[in-house]
């Protein structure tokens, strides 16, 4: 029933191409990794006051764009932590860990979708050997990225004035511990933002229109002194 109610509600948002498309998805990707994360949740009455002009409905990133997004990655990738912001019930969670990363973190404002997302950590951690996975309840504007975070995903988790302050946290972090930074971006809305940062984009695709996806790059050395990201 929950994926007749998710195709309903993609249909009537979107089209029902496009609903046809994604539950088929839904369907193979939730037996794939043996969770529950498909469905919408309304976030305005879960969250503080003071960040409701930043929340929208709750819904998981496809298993489609996901799944096209992790397949760029490079063995090397997989070596760095993880971090998923805006990991709501801990979908792309259970992917990173199946795909192979071990160091694994997601952040989510919400203390509902944050408390599912915890409670899929215990089982990831019994089901993966060698895991390390940590989820937190926290506004991304105040979260310190962690030095050791090499790949960030990003579902369109919230608009361009809190992206700007997010990737004001990349950038002290990048400041802190210069390295190679990867983004997997799905619906990449603030994409701009990004790269007026710093990053490149190094990839990126459109799917029955309103599919999308970018991967967006920083390297240590690659802009001059003065300019671009650690610059400003």
């Amino acid at each position: 029933m929950r994926y007749f109610y998710y195709f309903l509600y993609i249909g009537w948002h979107w089209n029902f191409t496009l609903a046809y498309f994604v539950i088929r998805h839904e369907i193979a990707g939730e037996r794939k990794y043996g969770i529950r994360t498909t469905g919408t949740y309304n976030l305005s009455d879960a969250i503080a006051r003071e960040d409701r002009q930043y929340a929208t409905w709750y819904e998981p990133v496809n298993y489609y764009s996901a799944g096209w997004l992790f397949d760029r990655l490079q063995p090397a990738d997989l070596q760095t932590g993880f971090l998923d912001v805006g990991c709501g019930k801990g979908r792309v969670l259970a992917m990173a860990a199946a795909y192979g990363f071990r160091h694994i973190t997601g952040i989510d404002f919400s203390p509902k979708l944050y408390m599912a997302a915890n409670r899929l950590r215990a089982e990831l951690e019994t089901a993966y050997a060698d895991l390390s996975i940590a989820v937190h309840c926290v506004n991304a504007r105040y979260y310190e990225v962690p030095d050791t975070t090499g790949v960030i995903f990003l579902f369109n988790p919230f608009d361009a004035p809190m992206m700007e302050l997010f990737i004001e946290q990349v950038k002290k972090s990048l400041q802190r511990l210069p390295r190679a930074v990867k983004i997997l971006y799905a619906n990449p809305q603030c994409r701009q933002l990004w790269i007026d940062a710093g990053f490149r984009e190094t990839d990126a695709f459109v799917k029955l229109v309103h599919l999308k996806g970018s991967v967006l790059e920083f390297a240590p050395g690659a802009l001059t002194p003065g300019c671009g990201m650690l610059g400003k």
